[in-house]
């Protein structure tokens, strides 16, 4: 039986801060618009995601869903079940609104600000997406190294397995790379607690941020602040995504119109690690 005041959302890891800003702030919105929310972790598992979606549309008013899929399939959801993508957008025939950041521009603009400061050797760790090896992330870095006449250089984007915690394989990624003696005057990762890790790492080898390589992040959330030196990161505004998107559900939940893509700013925060 459907609750009709029953709103789930689906997150790919509870165990990372950007997700968790997300869960958060949807419960403080739906919760003061008479919602509950139900939180579900698919664990970074494309299966676990398609289960969800098929037996949480069952019992509950509407689903926010931070996808890991390549596409939506449709025997996945009744046609006109009220859904809304946020941050990750699958393929698919059917209208479904997007909340998110411009990913690609975002990462551009930090690949830039890197190759100002004099960086001509970045390492890229776009992060782990199940389901899917395009990444917006991966496009804006390319984009800013052409701008640059920077020879882009594939085997300088590293991309984790998903089977360990993001410190551990953002840790194992860096000591492999650096011991292979390739020169690395830049780092961006997807998460301020890679950037944490990159920092661990590439101390335990030598080196130093920003003195030997400068380092960027996504997220701004407490990890940039508390981490000595402090990381320069891409501030993605969970709050206003989560809101957002939590509006959008409910005006489907209504039948309303909403649109397709609602694109949230992001600010880059400048701190020690890159100057």
């Amino acid at each position: 039986m459907e609750n009709k005041k029953m709103i789930a959302m689906i997150l790919p890891s509870t165990d990372n801060s950007f997700f968790s800003s997300l869960a958060h702030f949807s419960e403080e919105y739906l919760s003061s618009k008479g919602y509950e929310l139900l939180i579900c972790d698919s664990n970074n598992s494309v299966e676990r995601e398609k289960e969800y979606l098929k037996s949480l549309s069952l019992f509950c008013a509407g689903i926010i869903d931070v996808s890991g899929l390549s596409e939506l399939s449709e025997d996945l959801l009744p046609e006109d079940y009220p859904l809304v993508f946020v941050d990750r957008k699958p393929y698919s025939i059917r209208k479904i609104p997007w909340v998110g950041n411009d990913d690609e521009a975002a990462m551009k603009q930090a690949t830039s600000y890197l190759i100002e400061k004099g960086c001509k050797n970045i390492l890229l760790l776009p992060g782990y997406v199940a389901g899917t090896s395009e990444s917006p992330r991966v496009k804006g870095y390319i984009s800013a190294l052409k701008e640059n006449h920077i020879e882009y250089d594939e085997s300088y984007v590293l991309l984790r397995k998903g089977i360990k915690s993001s410190q551990e394989e953002t840790r194992d990624i860096i000591m492999e790379k650096i011991a292979q003696g390739r020169k690395i005057d830049g780092i961006i990762t997807s998460s301020d607690r890679s950037a944490f890790s990159v920092m661990k790492a590439i101390g335990e080898l030598g080196y130093y941020a920003p003195e030997d390589i400068r380092l960027i992040s996504f997220d701004n959330t407490p990890y940039s602040t508390l981490s000595s030196p402090s990381i320069t990161s891409i501030d993605r505004n969970p709050r206003e995504i989560a809101y957002k998107a939590c509006e959008v559900l409910l005006k489907r939940l209504n039948k309303e119109e909403t649109e397709d893509t609602y694109i949230i700013p992001v600010l880059l925060v400048k701190r020690d690690s890159s100057r």
